[in-house]
This record gives C-alpha cells, sequence and structure tokens, in this order.
C-alpha cells in the first residue's frame, strides 16, 4: 500500500493542521485556568525535554527513510536495527535530562515535570522508527491518523484534568500517556500492513553506516532545536516562572502558524531536489513562486497580528497576560524571516548546500545565544524576542543572499514581489488598529481582510498570487 507524492503531502499537511489547531486550543485553555506563573513551569518542562528529542533520534529517522526506500529488501532488518539504537539512544538522552535538570538545581516540582515530559520524549523517539519505515514505503495516511488521534486524547485527558482540578503533571500526562499508545499503534500497523517481524537486533554493518550517514541530520535538527528553544531554558534560569508564563504564550501563538511554511516546503522540496538536477532555471522560478506565495500569506498574517495583539491576548488568555501583548508584536515581525528562512533552507538543502544551511543555523544559534546573555537580565523577555528577530533576519538575509547566487535569482524581481504585498499588508495592519475602538475586533478584522485582498485586486497581484498558487499546486501534483 503506498500513495503519491501529492497524496501523502496532503494526508500530512491535513494532520499538521489539525494537530496545531488542537494544541493551540489545548494550551489557551490551560494558559487560561492554571494562571501564568503555572503556565510558564508547565511551557518550560515540555521545552526543556523536546532539546532533548532531536538527541535521542540523532538523525536515524530521515536516514532510514531514505535506506529503506532505496532497498525495500533490506527494510525490516534496517528497522529493527534502528529501532535498538533508538531505545538504546532514548534512554541515554532521559538520564541527560535527569543528570542535567539536577545539576542546574531547579524547584523539585519542576524537576518532576520534566521527569515526566523526558518519558514523553522516550516515546516519541520509539515511534518515530515505525513512521520513518511507513514514509519509505509511501504511506503516511497511518502517522496522518496518528498525529491526530495523539492529540485529541492529550486533549481529552488534559480537559478531564483540568475540569476535576488534578495535580499539574496530569498535564505532562496527557502527553506521555498517549505518545505510548502511539508507539503500540504505529508498531502495528507497520507490522499488519507489511507483515514484518519485529527483534532487538544491532547488525554491526548497519550501525556503522546509519550512524555515518546520520551526523549531519544529527547536527542540523540538535542546532535548529537549541536555536527554537535555547531562549527558553536561559530564562529558566535568569527570569521568573511568572515571565516564562507570559513569554510561552506569544511563542505559542507564533508557532501554531509554522504549519504554514511547513506545508509548501513539504510540498515543493522534492520538486527542487529534482529540478536542481534537470533543470535549474525551472527551479529558480519554483522559488519565486513559493517567495510570493509566502509573502502573500505571512505580511498580512503579521501585520495584522501586531494591529489586535492587544484584543486577541485579552479574549484569548485573559487580562492577566497583557505583558505578552509587546512581545507578541515583536515575535510576529520575527515570524515573517522565520518562514522566509524555511524556504530558504529548504531550497539551500535542495541545492545540495546543507552544510551551509547548518553553518547558517549555528551562525543564527550563537548571535541568539549571545543577545540573549546580555538582553535577557536587562529587559526580559523583550529581550528575548529582540533577540529573536535581530538573528532570523540574519538568517534569513545571509541565506537569502546564498539562493540568490546559487540560482542567479534577480533580485529586483524578488524586491518587487516583496514591495507589492508589503504596502498593502501595512495600509490594512494601520487601517485595523484605528477601527478597533470604533467598529471592534470581530468587524475590525473582516474589514482589514477584504482592504487587503481589495488593494492586492487593484495593484494586479491578486491575479498573479491565485496563478502562482495554482501553479505551485500543479508542480507537486506532478
Amino acid at each position: 500500500m503506498s500513495y503519491t507524492v501529492a497524496q501523502n503531502t496532503y494526508f500530512l499537511t491535513l494532520a499538521s493542521i489539525a494537530q496545531k489547531a488542537v494544541s493551540f486550543v489545548y494550551f489557551t485553555v490551560i494558559a487560561r485556568l492554571i494562571g501564568v506563573e503555572n503556565t510558564g513551569v508547565y511551557f518550560f518542562a515540555i521545552a526543556f525535554t523536546t532539546i532533548f528529542t532531536v538527541v535521542a533520534d540523532f538523525g536515524l529517522g530521515p536516514v532510514l527513510t531514505r535506506e529503506a526506500a532505496r532497498y525495500p529488501d533490506r527494510a525490516e532488518r534496517y528497522l529493527n536495527t534502528v529501532f535498538t539504537i533508538k531505545l538504546f539512544f532514548g534512554l541515554g538522552s532521559y538520564v541527560a535530562v535527569v543528570v542535567l535538570v539536577n545539576l542546574l538545581s531547579y524547584p523539585d516540582f519542576t524537576k518532576t515535570l520534566i521527569y515526566l515530559s523526558g518519558i514523553t520524549m522516550f516515546f516519541d523517539n520509539l515511534h518515530s522508527a515505525f513512521y520513518s519505515f511507513l514514509r519509505a514505503r509511501k504511506n503516511l495516511t497511518f502517522e496522518a491518523t496518528g498525529i491526530v488521534g495523539s492529540q485529541l486524547i492529550t486533549l481529552i485527558i488534559g480537559s478531564l484534568a483540568l475540569y476535576f482540578k488534578l495535580p499539574l503533571y496530569w498535564l505532562i500526562l496527557a502527553y506521555t500517556i498517549p505518545s505510548g499508545l502511539n508507539v503500540i499503534y504505529s508498531g502495528l500497523c507497520a507490522h499488519f500492513t507489511y507483515k514484518l517481524s519485529y527483534r532487538l537486533i544491532l547488525d554491526r554493518p548497519i550501525v556503522k553506516l546509519f550512524l555515518a550517514l546520520a551526523v549531519p541530520f544529527a547536527l542540523a535538527g540538535i542546532v535548529s532545536r537549541f536555536y527554537a528553544y535555547s531562549d527558553s531554558l536561559l530564562m529558566s534560569k535568569l527570569l521568573t516562572e511568572k515571565e516564562l508564563g507570559y513569554w510561552s504564550v506569544p511563542y505559542k501563538i507564533t508557532f501554531a502558524f509554522q504549519f504554514i511554511p511547513s506545508a509548501l516546503v513539504a510540498g515543493v522540496y522534492p520538486a527542487m531536489s529534482e529540478l536542481f538536477v534537470k533543470d535549474p532555471k525551472r527551479l529558480a522560478e519554483l522559488f519565486l513562486r513559493s517567495w510570493r506565495y509566502l509573502l502573500t500569506i505571512i505580511l498580512p498574517l503579521s501585520f495584522g497580528l501586531v494591529a489586535v495583539a492587544s484584543p486577541v491576548i485579552i479574549k484569548l488568555y485573559r487580562p492577566d497576560y497583557l505583558p505578552s501583548v509587546p512581545v507578541l508584536r515583536t515575535l510576529m515581525i520575527s515570524l515573517i524571516f522565520t518562514f522566509l528562512s524555511m524556504l530558504i533552507g529548504a531550497t539551500l538543502n535542495a541545492t545540495n548546500q546543507q552544510k551551509r544551511q547548518t553553518g547558517l543555523l549555528t551562525m543564527a544559534l550563537v548571535i541568539n545565544l549571545i543577545m540573549n546573555i546580555f538582553l535577557l537580565p536587562r529587559y526580559g523577555i523583550m529581550g528575548a524576542a529582540v533577540a529573536a528577530v535581530v538573528s532570523n533576519i540574519i538568517l534569513c538575509s545571509v541565506g537569502l543572499y546564498l539562493v540568490i547566487k546559487y540560482l542567479s535569482l534577480p533580485l529586483g524581481r524578488l524586491a518587487r514581489s516583496a514591495w507589492s504585498v508589503l504596502y498593502p499588508a501595512v495600509l490594512m495592519a494601520v487601517a485595523v488598529y484605528y477601527l478597533l475602538d470604533l467598529l471592534g475586533v470581530y468587524l475590525a478584522i473582516p474589514f482589514g481582510f477584504l482592504l487587503y485582498t481589495g488593494l492586492l485586486f487593484l495593484n494586479g497581484n491578486l491575479n498573479k498570487d491565485i496563478l502562482g498558487m495554482l501553479r505551485l499546486k500543479t508542480k507537486v501534483v506532478n
């Protein structure tokens, strides 16, 4: 049983959207009900162990997918070996979590939450082995179902815990329990669909080969994960739990939208890889269309949320979280460059420049760390937001320079595409901001959408954007 690239992209995109939506609703309910300080502790416990997930995986997931797809007759032995390696790496990562959290002298309650979250990390690492195998067989339906099902179980357990006012650690168990069930589910799906026989083995030639192949993936994954969560780690030692709670809300809001570039990248990356070999000129055209597509979405989204940040925070999270408003506005500007950097990174990877991409991420991580060390003690969470903007701008700018160089992209066309979407988005945001008191947020937002759409239509870009999206879809399907 296998599916086309377009079908698999469709399945996983829908699952990702559903997961992000349910996860966002779940976090919003938690933040409203447990208070700012408890939200900070809860957010940090999950963030801390999330970093170690990539250490436990060590890049073995994508290597298993690639090698099992190339050599289907060896896929079962590959899976058994990788699962065994992941078992040991997962245990090692959990021990590292326990040791580090004690060395850093966190409060006992925070330690307990991190220990539980570490078990979730362990299970996530194991079920990813089965899903990597299923990806090699071009069957992503089970993974899509598992993603949505796990999130729904989390929502149910977490909601019951909140309703019955159970201890905070139940909100972590709401992730641990479905993650454990996901190991069983994914293993059974692979077993019954492909008649697999499971054994714990360490085939030495396979171990050596896979670990060598996994190093670039592991380095890229570890660097990118540290880049995403290093600020939260520093905050846990330099700021209070309450400030972490204020930070968690805008962070979660911006994170919720990252399925948009992820879906685009998942769709165009195979086409980019193919065109790099067959037709570099068409690769440049595909990048330009993807660039326009992302800008058309992210600019109004970003500037729009900057305009309505205050009522959004108050209505979704209560006035207790008002200190999050300036941070949300700053991170929404940063999100523009995050979106573009994901497209740029995929393009560099597709053109065999993955080492440069890892180098860029490392550079951005170092800049972000240095800025946070200096800014956090002085400016608190706003310092972290500024550090995120600066490091993302640098990551995006240097990456774009390399893409322009490798693909011989016309800089003027890139700039015109950006400007033709930028000024309608800015005008829309200004109008919405000043109309909030007159119309209210529920009328101001639709008005802003109509204004933005009308401005795109007047400058002739609306038809281009629609055609560009249709061409992208056609390209992915073909």
